[in-house]
């Protein structure tokens, strides 16, 4: 399995816990249909913060594979090229840990 430097690995776990206490507040009282869809990615948020800051193992899963790999296209797209650049190694990091393929990647 490809291995996640430190700094990418900080990074990541800073990224995720961000992005689940974001998801949490803007998610507050939701009704269901909504609700199911913030379940999902709670549990990539929780899977993937357990495998960064546990030393769990990393989900082996496509769907989140592919939400990874989602996140970083959105992240360069939306970020200046020094923090793009570490967010995108980070990221293809992880896709790699994952076990996603080169497509993925």
């Amino acid at each position: 399995m490809t291995q996640i430097t430190p700094e990418s690995k900080q990074f990541l776990v800073v990224l995720f816990t961000d992005l689940r206490k974001d998801l949490l507040a803007d998610r507050a009282g939701e009704e269901s249909p909504n609700r199911d869809k913030t379940t999902r990615e709670l549990a990539i948020f929780d899977a993937l913060l357990a495998g960064l800051t546990q030393g769990e193992t990393l989900p082996e899963d496509e769907a989140v594979r592919r939400y990874v790999a989602e996140l970083a296209e959105a992240t360069d797209e939306e970020t200046g090229y020094a923090q793009a650049a570490l967010e995108h190694r980070a990221l293809a990091e992880l896709v790699a840990a994952l076990g996603g393929s080169r497509e993925t990647r």
